[in-house]
C-alpha cells in the first residue's frame, strides 16, 4: 500500500499551495460557525472523529501564557476535540532562583489547594471555540503522592475530559488502577518504540498485560511509535478495538526509523481510517507529528487533516 500512501501524499501536496492561500479566509469562516457547529463534531469527518494532539504546533511553547493562541490555531485547523497536557493548565515553577526540588513541591502543593474554578474557565474557553477537551495528558510517576494523583484525575474531570492520559510504564500503570473509577473516566496507556525497555509499553503483548490491570484502562495507540518498533497497527486494532480509546496517528518508518510526513513513511494510516470508519469503531484520530517541516505548524497540520480526509472520501 506504500504507492497508495505516496499517491495521497502527492496529490494532497498539489493542492496546498491553494489551501494556504485560503488560510485567512477560511479561519474566518471556521471562527464564525465555531458558535453554530456541535462541539465536537466540527472534525468529525465521514465516520470519524479527528482531534490534535498539539505538541504539533512545535514553534509554541506550552504554557498558560499561550493558550489563547492554542485555542485559535485548534480553530483554523478546523479540529473540534483536543488532547491537552497539564503544561497548558498549570503554572510553572522552575526559575533559576528555585531548586528543582522546591519547583516540584511548589507544583504538588499547587495541584492539591488549585480551586475547581480553574479548571471550570479553561473547560469553558474551549467549549466557546467549539472544542472538546477528549483526554488531559499528565506524565505521573513515582514522585506524584496519592493526593496528587487523585488532584490530577479531579483536574480531567473538571475539563469535562473523558480520560487522563500519560507516558509512563506498566509499574506506574499497576499503581493506577484504583483511580480512573473514582473520577468516572478512563486511564489511557501510551506507547513508544523502546523495545529493551521490560516496563515500558511498546509492543501488544506489553499493551495486554497494562490493559489487565483494570477495566478502565484504555489504549492510545501511538501508531507512529508502534510503527517504528514493527508492530501491527492493523492487527493490533482488529484484535483490541473495543479497548481503544484513540489512536496517536502519524506516519514514520520501521526498524525504528525517522518520522515522516504522512504518506512517507510504513504506518498504514489510511487503512487505520478507513478500519475506524467501516466497523463504526468509536476511535478517535489524534493527528500528531514530528517530522521537520519548512512550513508553518498549522500549515502542516492542515496538509495532515487533508490527507486524512482525502483518504476518507
Amino acid at each position: 500500500m506504500n504507492g497508495t500512501r505516496r499517491d495521497f501524499a502527492k496529490a494532497t501536496l498539489a493542492g496546498l499551495s491553494r489551501v494556504v492561500r485560503m488560510a485567512g479566509v477560511a479561519g474566518s469562516a471556521v471562527s464564525a460557525q465555531a458558535q453554530n457547529t456541535p462541539k465536537s463534531n466540527r472534525s468529525f469527518i465521514n465516520g470519524v472523529q479527528f482531534g490534535l494532539q498539539p505538541f504539533c504546533y512545535h514553534d509554541l511553547p506550552m504554557t498558560i501564557e499561550n493558550r489563547p493562541e492554542l485555542v485559535r490555531r485548534l480553530v483554523q485547523n478546523e479540529m473540534g476535540m483536543v488532547e491537552l497536557h497539564a503544561t497548558w493548565c498549570e503554572p510553572r515553577f522552575n526559575t533559576a532562583a528555585m531548586s528543582p526540588q522546591e519547583a516540584r513541591q511548589k507544583l504538588r502543593d499547587w495541584r492539591v489547594n488549585v480551586p475547581a474554578d480553574h479548571y471550570r474557565k479553561i473547560k469553558r474557553e474551549f467549549d466557546d471555540a467549539g472544542i472538546t477537551i477528549f483526554t488531559y495528558y499528565v506524565n505521573i510517576g513515582d514522585a506524584d503522592t496519592d493526593a496528587e494523583i487523585d488532584a490530577t484525575y479531579t483536574a480531567a474531570k473538571l475539563l469535562g475530559a473523558e480520560g487522563a492520559i500519560g507516558s509512563y510504564g506498566l509499574s506506574v500503570a499497576r499503581r493506577l488502577a484504583p483511580f480512573p473509577a473514582r473520577h468516572g473516566i478512563f486511564t489511557g496507556l501510551h506507547n513508544h518504540d523502546n523495545l529493551s525497555d521490560p516496563d515500558a509499553f511498546n509492543t501488544e503483548a506489553s499493551f495486554e498485560k497494562g490493559l489487565s490491570y483494570s477495566p478502565d484502562f484504555k489504549a492510545t495507540l501511538d501508531v507512529r511509535h508502534f510503527t517504528a518498533a514493527n508492530g501491527d497497527s492493523i492487527g493490533f486494532l482488529e484484535r483490541h478495538h473495543e479497548r481503544v480509546s484513540s489512536v496517536h496517528l502519524g506516519d514514520r518508518r520501521r526498524n525504528n526509523g525517522r518520522s515522516t510526513p504522512f504518506g512517507e513513511g510504513d504506518a498504514p494510516i489510511i487503512e487505520i481510517l478507513r478500519l475506524i470508519r467501516d466497523n463504526q469503531w468509536p476511535v478517535v484520530a489524534l493527528l500528531e507529528f514530528e517530522h521537520g517541516t519548512l512550513r508553518k505548524q498549522v500549515d502542516e497540520v492542515r496538509l495532515m487533516f487533508d490527507y486524512c480526509k482525502r483518504a476518507l472520501a
